[in-house]
């Protein structure tokens, strides 16, 4: 790969968020609609600005009974991402990110 395919900057193992399986298959199939890229896209600049600011997500809310587990809610109402606090290799907070429940996929039920 070359310098100008890699779009990340800088090590892998420095960044604070982390995706789990099913997070990185919504982020890059070629099925998952754009606004739903789009949605996940901008709650994870949002756990970036809040791990610079030594913060929760604004929209970021406590999961009851799982310790360090939070959910946000993505824009225009697509549905939530699941994460929980962790830390990265050098002992900074990161996020986990665990994974991305989408409305469509639960129609019935929201």
């Amino acid at each position: 790969m070359s310098a100008e395919d890699d779009w990340c900057e800088g090590p892998e193992e420095e960044d604070p968020l982390t995706l789990s399986p099913q997070v990185e298959e919504v982020l890059f199939s070629l099925d998952t609609p754009a606004d739903v890229m789009s949605a996940v896209s901008s709650v994870m600049v949002e756990m970036r600005e809040a791990l610079e600011l030594g913060v929760l997500p604004p929209s970021g809310r406590p999961l009851p009974g799982l310790p360090g587990a939070c959910v946000s809610a993505m824009p225009r109402g697509l549905g939530l991402v699941e994460f929980h606090e962790t830390a990265t290799e050098k002992g900074e907070r990161g996020f986990y990110l665990a994974r991305v429940i989408r409305i469509d996929d639960y129609p019935a039920e929201f």
